[in-house]
């Protein structure tokens, strides 16, 4: 009786032992497990901040508010957090390359043959060349400089730089066709009939402003074409005054049927040795004024 009672003495002091032991281990493991949490690394991947139990009694409020920040981790910086074990690599990115700026050229042009890639090199783009090509390709024609200005595709301040260096030839009226006068401004077929008929007559224009002797040719008309045209008087076509037959010189405007007859008078009047411009003027043959245009049409042998 008394062998049972120590035997079970015994086997409740062995239990005893091992709960103690147990007792004692799950104590360590939990102050291990406290240590673990509370530290830095694991505290940020949990998201936690220390609470205030953690702080002595001691401290105010504001004082475990700085203690927390100062336990509270910084956050890595982007360039520094861990990619497979390695720092993420740093992201570059190239600068966009700037577009080479266009060079412009200043060089004398006329705007009614100047090719569209000699007006972008003057500065003008490609659809701004293309709507002057194409202005010119339904008859449009540049007459003067200020035309050129009025095309909407050239800015304010690109004719003022292209004005210079525009050039747009003058019609020589001695040697033009009926198609180049019709270029003229305020210049029909009917008129350009006109001019070459007057031209031939006279045997060119010795000036432009002869041209307000043709019928119906008024000041407005004629100012509109004054700078798109000049004359060659190496071209003008003369006379010789005391040989030339009656009718050359009724045919010429300056003479007529009234001004041939008094000349061929004026021939079988006085000798061949007193004929003269002077002397023609003396013996009112012809009004002065005639005389004086006369100058530059004939030629006195």
């Amino acid at each position: 009786m008394k062998r049972e009672k120590k035997e079970q003495l015994s086997r409740t002091a062995a239990s005893g032992i091992v709960a103690l032991v147990f007792l004692v281990l799950g104590f360590q493991l939990a102050v291990f497990t406290l240590k673990i949490i509370e530290r830095p690394e694991v505290r940020e991947a949990a998201g936690g901040v220390p609470s205030s139990e953690h702080f002595p009694a001691s401290e105010t409020v504001t004082g475990a508010a700085e203690r927390a920040e100062e336990l509270t981790p910084a956050p890595e910086s982007p360039a520094r957090t861990k990619f497979g074990g390695y720092p993420r690599p740093e992201k570059k990115y190239a600068a966009p390359r700037p577009a080479p700026a266009r060079t412009f050229e200043s060089f004398s042009f006329d705007p009614n043959s100047v090719s569209l890639e000699d007006l972008q090199r003057l500065g003008l783009s490609e659809r701004q060349a293309q709507s002057i090509e194409n202005y010119r390709a339904k008859g449009g024609r540049f007459r003067r400089k200020e035309d050129f200005a009025k095309m909407y595709a050239v800015s304010d301040s690109l004719y003022a730089r292209l004005e210079p260096f525009i050039e747009i030839p003058r019609i020589e009226l001695n040697a033009a066709d009926s198609a180049a006068l019709v270029s003229l401004k305020g210049i029909g077929p009917w008129y350009a009939r006109k001019i070459l008929d007057y031209r031939g007559r006279l045997g060119g224009f010795v000036a432009p402003e002869q041209l307000l002797e043709i019928e119906g040719m008024d000041e407005e008309r004629y100012a509109g074409l004054a700078e798109a045209v000049m004359v060659d008087t190496s071209l003008v076509r003369k006379i010789d005054l005391w040989l030339a037959p009656d009718t050359l010189l009724a045919s010429h405007p300056y003479l007529g049927t009234k001004g041939a007859r008094s000349i061929m008078r004026y021939r079988s009047l006085f000798d061949t040795a007193q004929w003269s411009l002077p002397h023609l003027q003396s013996q009112h043959v012809l009004p002065p004024e005639t005389i004086e245009k006369l100058k530059k049409y004939i030629v006195i042998q």
